[in-house]
Parts: C-alpha cells; sequence; structure tokens
C-alpha cells in the first residue's frame, strides 16, 4: 500500500479529487453566489445571443439595472421555496441582446470577449436542452470544469519541477469554485499555469545546461504568451519572467558575464525610477495611500489577503480555525523542495512577481476615487491565487538555510487528506447557509463592513 501511494503521480491525484470536487461543486453550489457571477453569466449570454428574459421569475438582472444582483435575492428565493421553480423549471425566451446595457457585459473590444467563450458555448448548449437559467448555468459550469481539468491535467503532466505544488494550489477551495463557475478566473487561472509551467521548464533545462535554441524558446512559449496576453491584466506581469528568460539564453548564448554587483545596482536603479514615477505623478497622495496600507496590513478583520487566496471566495470559505492548518500544509509542501531545480535567478523573480503583484492590486484600489475607506477594500484574494505557482522555487532556498524534515510519504497524504477536507468544508459551509439556514452568502464575510479603521 505504501508503495502505491508513492508511485501516485500528482496529475492523477489533481485529476481525481478534481473530477469529485469539481462535479459537487458544480451541482450542489447554488446559483448566483460566486462575486460578479450575475455578470458573468449576463457576459456569457451576450457573447452567444442567449439572453432571457428573466422578468418571468422575477429575477433583476444587470440586463437592465447594470448593477450586481444581491446575494438574499437567491437566497429568499430559496426561502420562499420558488428557487428550483424559478430557475430550473421555468421557460425563459430569449430577447434582444441589445437590451443588454452594462458596459462591462458588452464590452469594448473582440478580445475581451475570448475569457468568456467557454462559459458562453456553454450557456448556449444549455438553452438547448432546457430553457431556464439553471440548465444553462450548470451546462456553463461543466464547460468551464472540463476545459479546467482537462488543460491542467497534462499541464501538471508536462511539469519537470513542483508537480506536487500546481497539484495542491489547483485544487483548493478558490480554484474549484471558480472553475465550477462562468467566471474568467477559470480561463485566466490555465493561462498563467501554462506559461508558469513552460518557463519553469525552460528554467529546468537552463539550470541542467541542456541546450535551449532561439527557436525552440519561442515555439515553446508562444501558445502559454498568446492565451495570456487575452487573459486579465495583472497576471501579464509573468511577461517580465519571460523577458528575463531571453535575457539569460542571450548572456549565455553570447557568454556575457554579469557581476552579482552589477544586478543589485540595476534592480536598484529600476526601484529608484519607480518611485520616482510614482512620486512624481501621485505625490498628493503619498500620506493617504501610505495610510492605508498601514490600515490594512495592521486590520484584525480584513483578512481578504490571506482567507480568500486558497479558502474559498468571500461569498463561501471555510471555518477560521481550519485556515492556518491549511495554510501550514502548503509551506511545508513548499519547504519539501529542498533540491535547486531552476537558476537562483528564476526563485527571486517569482518573489519578486508576487510582491509587485499584490502592492500593485493594492495601490490600484487605494488610489482608487470608488474605494474611499481607510482599509483599502475591493481585491479579493482570487487576484493573488495564481502567482503562488511560481513561488515554490524561492522557499527551495529557504529550506536549504533551516534545519526541518518535510518530505515522504507522511507529507503527500496529509497535503492530499487536508486539501480533501478543506473542500468538504467548503461545500459543506455554503450547503448549510443555503439550504438548511436559507441565509444569503454574506459577501463581506472577510470583515469589509466591519473593520475598525474608519
Amino acid at each position: 500500500m505504501r508503495k502505491r501511494v508513492n508511485q501516485i503521480k500528482p496529475e492523477k491525484v489533481f485529476l481525481i479529487i478534481a473530477l469529485v470536487a469539481g462535479f459537487a461543486f458544480t451541482f450542489i453550489q447554488p446559483l448566483f453566489i460566486e462575486p460578479d457571477s450575475s455578470y458573468h453569466f449576463d457576459k456569457s449570454t451576450y457573447l452567444t445571443n442567449t439572453v432571457v428574459d428573466r422578468s418571468a421569475i422575477g429575477f433583476p438582472a444587470e440586463d437592465y439595472q447594470s448593477s450586481p444582483v444581491p446575494f438574499s435575492t437567491v437566497s429568499s428565493m430559496m426561502k420562499e421555496g420558488t428557487y428550483f421553480k424559478n430557475f430550473f423549471e421555468t421557460k425563459l425566451p430569449v430577447i434582444s441582446r441589445d437590451k443588454v446595457i452594462d458596459q462591462r457585459a458588452v464590452g469594448q473590444a473582440w478580445y475581451q470577449d475570448i475569457m468568456h467563450l467557454v462559459p458562453g458555448i456553454g450557456v448556449k448548449l444549455g438553452y438547448v436542452i432546457y430553457p431556464s437559467i439553471g440548465s444553462m448555468v450548470l451546462v456553463a459550469r461543466l464547460f468551464n470544469l472540463i476545459f479546467f481539468i482537462v488543460s491542467l491535467y497534462f499541464i501538471i503532466k508536462k511539469l519537470k519541477a513542483y508537480q506536487m505544488v500546481f497539484t495542491v494550489i489547483s485544487v483548493t477551495p478558490v480554484a474549484i469554485q471558480f472553475a465550477t463557475s462562468l467566471s474568467y478566473d477559470c480561463f485566466n487561472y490555465i493561462a498563467f499555469a501554462w506559461l508558469s509551467a513552460t518557463l519553469i521548464n525552460i528554467a529546468v533545462d537552463y539550470k541542467d545546461a541542456n541546450i535551449i535554441t532561439f527557436r525552440n524558446f519561442f515555439q515553446r512559449i508562444i501558445g502559454p504568451v498568446i492565451m495570456l496576453y487575452f487573459s486579465k491584466s495583472n497576471s501579464r506581469l509573468l511577461f517580465i519572467l519571460v523577458l528575463i528568460m531571453l535575457m539569460a539564453l542571450i548572456r549565455r548564448k553570447l557568454n556575457i558575464q554579469i557581476s552579482k554587483f552589477q544586478i543589485l545596482a540595476g534592480s536598484f536603479f529600476v526601484l529608484v525610477l519607480g518611485a520616482s514615477i510614482y512620486a512624481v505623478r501621485y505625490h498628493d497622495q503619498i500620506r493617504v495611500v501610505i495610510n492605508k496600507f498601514i490600515y490594512t496590513l495592521m486590520e484584525p478583520y480584513y483578512s481578504v489577503l490571506t482567507t480568500q487566496v486558497i479558502s474559498g471566495t468571500s461569498t463561501s470559505a471555510i471555518p477560521a480555525w481550519f485556515y492556518p492548518i491549511q495554510y501550514t500544509a502548503l509551506v511545508l509542501l513548499f519547504l519539501s523542495y529542498t533540491k535547486e531545480r531552476v537558476p537562483r535567478w528564476f526563485a527571486w523573480m517569482g518573489m519578486v512577481l508576487n510582491l509587485v503583484n499584490l502592492f500593485g492590486i493594492l495601490f490600484k484600489f487605494a488610489v482608487s476615487p470608488s474605494y474611499l475607506d481607510h482599509v483599502i477594500t475591493g481585491p479579493q484574494g482570487r487576484y493573488f491565487t495564481a502567482f503562488l505557482l511560481i513561488l515554490a522555487p524561492i522557499f527551495t532556498l529557504l529550506a536549504q538555510k533551516i534545519k526541518i524534515r518535510v518530505s515522504g510519504l507522511w507529507l503527500k497524504k496529509s497535503i492530499i487528506l487536508i486539501s480533501v477536507i478543506a473542500l468538504g468544508l467548503n461545500l459543506g459551509v455554503t450547503s448549510l447557509k443555503f439550504y438548511h439556514l436559507h441565509l444569503p452568502s454574506d459577501e463581506y464575510r472577510s470583515g469589509i463592513e466591519h473593520y475598525i479603521f474608519k
């Protein structure tokens, strides 16, 4: 039995957990409880010209109001006993998509529609099967889930290092939630994972001194680069790592010697340049932004940056007591990689990109006139989840400095067990609140309305 567990491949672990959890979340998770779920539905129906008239079931829509549907609307239907009748039994006619006024759903350019293409096909087929909202959403969820599972299975299978990291992060409640929704986060995560895995594989070849031609390099990255280009803007930070990898190949090809001092001096120059640009452009907001950062990082209730990264979205997460267990397991997994598989500069850049993404998003919301609170509200944990995929190499360098044994069969079994428990708790909390207690999913669960720095 011990030998069998050791021989279980990470991609097969992912496949089994993602299939079971994915189908459970698809059919059990209530409709319209994910963040921006009504917008994603509207976008998918608009894209495929399958906009339905929801007035017959009294369900408000962004089509007509250009505002999110309150979570209490859906829970009220469940409490009144009309949830299944309205969403799954009532047939709704297709209306002209010209009635859609939400500019996010309409879009500005064709490339903004690509991330919703898969769920768009799903809602179209779902309407053909049965013309109800429930049928449309469930089929779209299945399409996104299949796209997610097939893509990640082959990405993990082809990885030359950190396979278990990709597996565990890809089966967190956050990942499974957006994989079983109509959200563009599914497309974004796959694109980010594909390019990250490609760069890790190239970095492994670079570390092992394998021959990498420029032709081979561009052939390997062209697909994931194009896919990531059509993804979320913050994910395009990964292009910096592509550029640095290309520069490293050029340096090796031309035998250019660069000292650590030159690297540090160049990094310092870039840092000073960035700080100068910020000071010139936002000089009148420096004090306010600094205060917001301090308040946010000190705030005991506003825990979005921890709870929502791997534990679940703000609308349905796991009990607070399980957060440290889940994060401890992830850190131990990171530290279990003690052998350097990629160059050190690659490891440091993975950490730098995580920090740039974190503080960049916080800064964007800090200066936004739509968010005037002292605490930076608006960022969701899922904005940072994908970046964890490139964080493992820096932990390898840390693991070499500390004396702790975190490897072997025990760790693998524990990580898998904790991942499964997290998914079960997440879906269990959601089901209990909605189906039994008839309570709305609390979009302010992480303290957005309860923080003390007002």
